[in-house]
């Protein structure tokens, strides 16, 4: 019941800002458009020589706008620093709740207020202008269903790792940062990894950063094989690990800055 009660007002303090999140959307989209216009003009008379045709690559643009809201613009740190500076932390831990559960539960409100307010408005969007891709097979929507919650979850746990990084640190900045560009760069969402050199592509395929974004999105457009559940299975598990891992040793080395 706490976790229902965390996540309900979680998504109901969002609720209080959806006229300027539905402001934002319209920049979101933008950049989309922006993003498409790009891969058109790269493609345009090149297409044969490519894995993707135009449209393939308006359909990944904008499914990965779409999905960014879902598993890549969290909240950084997951405001876990906000409560190491202010002391709030050492009551948090105490709570009859293991953190790492405590922290996510309300994020995951957050995702679920994303999709409502963000991803679905982004996506009819592009629905009413470029064209939206809508899978529907049943097992595919299935594996899509399955990718997308992996992707989240995975994305939270790397997300939380930033964040409770500032027990030691105080300052996660630089850490959200270096997280942001990794999954931008490896994720998928300015170029598809499959269009980096073979060595490269091999490499970052098997870390954690496609997981997010470039394999859900993939699995949307049903071009991803169904083993790639796997590689998100397993990162989704080491990573909780860690995680449960992290927060221990935190119980027994927190500084408060201040509070």
């Amino acid at each position: 019941m706490i976790y229902w009660l965390l996540f309900q007002k979680s998504f109901l303090r969002n609720m209080q800002y959806r006229l300027a999140h539905l402001i934002n959307n319209a920049a979101s989209a933008i950049f989309g458009f922006v993003f498409m216009a790009v891969w058109v003009g790269v493609l345009t008379g090149k297409e044969s020589g490519s894995p993707y045709s135009i449209q393939d690559m308006v359909h990944y643009i904008g499914t990965g706008q779409v999905f960014l809201w879902l598993t890549v613009f969290l909240t950084a740190g997951l405001n876990i620093q906000n409560g190491v500076r202010s002391g709030a932390i050492t009551m948090e831990l105490a709570r009859p709740v293991h953190y790492f559960s405590y922290v996510t539960v309300q994020e995951a409100g957050r995702i679920a207020y994303n999709l409502l307010f963000r991803s679905i408005p982004i996506a009819l969007v592009y629905v009413l202008t470029v064209g939206f891709y809508v899978p529907e097979n049943a097992v595919s929507l299935l594996y899509i269903f399955i990718s997308a919650i992996l992707a989240i979850f995975i994305s939270l746990n790397l997300t939380y790792l930033v964040g409770i990084s500032s027990i030691w640190t105080t300052e996660i900045s630089w850490a959200h940062f270096v997280l942001i560009t990794l999954l931008f760069g490896f994720g998928g969402q300015l170029v598809p990894i499959d269009l980096l050199p073979k060595p490269i592509y091999s490499i970052v395929a098997l870390t954690p950063f496609p997981c997010v974004l470039y394999y859900p999105v993939m699995m949307y457009l049903e071009k991803a094989a169904p083993h790639v559940l796997l590689i998100q299975a397993s990162w989704a598990a080491a990573l909780t690990m860690i995680s449960f891992w992290v927060t221990n040793i935190a119980r027994s080395k927190i500084e408060i800055q201040g509070g």
